[in-house]
């Protein structure tokens, strides 16, 4: 007979942290004054950044979802 296991594995844990992580940065550099004030880099980059954070961060979510 086999064995089941719950499926709460470290792999999991570190996957739901890099999404929430990519999402955050995406959120930092378009809502944070941070790097509104001593930034070089122009608005416009920042937002082109933020939504190629935003869309792997969903990006690897879908995938964490779809094989867990």
């Amino acid at each position: 007979m086999e064995n089941k296991k719950s499926k709460f594995s470290f792999k999991l844990v570190w996957g739901i942290v890099m999404v929430c992580f990519y999402l955050g940065i995406a959120y930092l550099l378009v809502f944070s004054p941070l790097f509104k004030e001593h930034s070089t880099i122009p608005k416009s980059v920042c937002i082109a950044i933020a939504i190629l954070f935003s869309v792997y961060g969903l990006y690897r979510g879908y995938r964490l979802w779809k094989n867990s």
